[in-house]
């Protein structure tokens, strides 16, 4: 017995690192952009901060002499002041007229306020770069209560993205080699895991296709034995079968050896008569012979064929059984005349369907019927009845024969087993086959003695009724 081994890309350890790393990588991204967000609002934070003291100290340098705004420090001690290695820095001081006293005169200045001494911190645009901009009115020394000046800082931004990068990098790298490492954990993990599944695969491939023994669950995980516990019913059911259909097999070879047998015997004694009555009479009982031989053949197929998942054709649809039942039943009208037995039939007073398989319920109500009609002696009587009972759709054959011993009624759906007794010949398979076709439909047959208290009446009862309207 081979095993076919999984692919490195279909394997179970893949799939299983594949699950984990999607959701993984999903959340890595969204704290990656979370902890961007992040990083931009603490160095907002922190470089608003240095932008603010850095306007309040050029403020602190504004004085008003002879009534004129002045800002006492050279402009180059300005620039010293205010240098930045990754940014460009701008500044401008207004008088209270709206008069430039110092710095860049394109700076964008804030909206009139009366927030005298706080801080207004805002973005803003000057010649295409983006600026951050702290503005702060204050009221110089020596300068009036009602004259306020505007003192603003400005800078780019380089920096704020440099520090907010520097910082997502070192949050994301680690949380990165997390992932890795428990990609590796989970990798070796699963694989240790998977031990004791390479074991039953070890176990399996071994085999001989003859050994359907249980496999042994040993110390194997909860999971692993819910697997081998599904193999070994697999194994049990694959068992049965096979017994079954060896058994079927010498059963077979033994009921056909027998008429095979008669045949040959039957066809030497037809060619060592001369006399032209005794050589017909030779070939009469060869041709007998030959049609209990061909009956039994066709049985043989007919079982092979309901047997479960052996035709792939079976379809249940929705059927009348009242016409189902009548149109069999007067197919074997004939042969009940032949026979001398009285044949009827009885129906519902309203159709009945069910959902069933035609071909296949025609051939089990012939297997009832031809059971009963060769059963029964002549004068007998034979009833196919439609109908339901309880709920349920039922389809039965009652008759008045010698009827089958309580003790023989399990028995009879056995393969090739006849009732001790019975001078008719039969194949042996008939209630056999209509045994696996009420399995094919979901149903279930019984056999009971006639309420006449005479005879044999067998009962197939369907679920899922359904009436239609008459």
């Amino acid at each position: 017995m081979s095993v076919l081994l999984p692919t490195r890309a279909n394997s179970l350890r893949s799939k299983l690192l594949v699950w984990l790393l999607l959701p993984l990588l999903s959340l890595w991204l969204l704290g990656a952009v979370v902890a961007y967000f992040m990083a931009i609002n603490f160095t907002s934070v922190a470089y608003d901060r240095a932008l603010f003291d850095s306007a309040r100290s050029l403020a602190e340098q504004v004085r008003v002499v002879n009534g004129r705004t002045v800002l006492q420090l050279p402009g180059n001690v300005v620039r010293l002041l205010l240098s930045d290695e990754s940014d460009r820095v701008y500044y401008q001081v207004v008088g209270w007229d709206g008069q430039l006293v110092s710095g860049e005169a394109e700076l964008p200045r804030p909206a009139a306020g009366d927030q005298i001494g706080r801080p207004i911190l805002r973005d803003g645009n000057l010649r295409g770069e983006k600026l951050r901009i702290a503005s702060l009115y204050v009221i110089p020394l020596d300068g009036a209560n009602d004259k306020t000046v505007l003192v603003q800082v400005a800078e780019t931004l380089n920096k704020r993205h440099i520090l907010a990068e520097e910082i997502l990098t070192g949050m994301l790298a680690p949380q990165l080699a997390l992932i890795v490492l428990a990609l590796l954990i989970v990798w070796f993990g699963v694989g240790r895991g998977l031990v004791p599944l390479r074991k039953v695969q070890r176990e399996i491939a071994s085999r001989s296709h003859r050994d359907l023994s249980p496999l042994a669950k040993s110390d194997a995980p909860e999971e692993v034995q819910t697997l081998i516990h599904a193999i070994n019913e697999l194994m049990g059911r694959l068992d049965q079968a096979l017994g079954a259909q060896q058994r079927f097999i010498a059963d077979a070879a033994h009921q056909l050896r027998t008429p095979l047998a008669g045949l040959k015997a039957q066809t030497d004694l037809a060619l060592r008569q001369t006399d032209p009555k005794q050589q017909r009479r030779a070939l009469e009982q060869l041709s007998a012979s030959t049609g209990r031989t061909v009956r039994l053949i066709s049985q043989m197929l007919a079982l092979a064929r309901v047997e479960p998942g052996a035709d792939k054709s079976l379809e249940l649809r929705e059927l009348d059984l009242d016409a189902l039942a009548r149109e069999t039943a007067m197919e074997w009208v004939p042969q009940a005349l032949k026979k001398e037995v009285d044949l009827g039939y009885e129906g519902p007073p309203s159709p009945v369907s069910i959902r069933g398989d035609a071909l296949r319920l025609g051939m089990l109500l012939d297997n009832l019927i031809d059971n009963a009609l060769r059963y029964c002696p002549g004068g007998s009587s034979v009833t196919v009845k439609a109908g339901t009972e309880a709920g349920a759709a039922v389809l039965a054959v009652e008759d008045s024969g010698p009827g089958i011993p309580p003790e023989e009624r399990d028995k009879v759906f056995q393969r090739f087993y006849r009732v001790l007794g019975s001078e008719e010949e039969g194949s042996g398979l008939g209630l056999a086959i209509v045994q696996e076709i009420v399995h094919l439909h979901g149903a279930q047959v019984e056999i009971a003695t006639p309420a006449t208290g005479k005879g044999t009446e067998v009962k197939v009862k369907f679920p899922c009724l359904q009436l239609l309207d008459g």
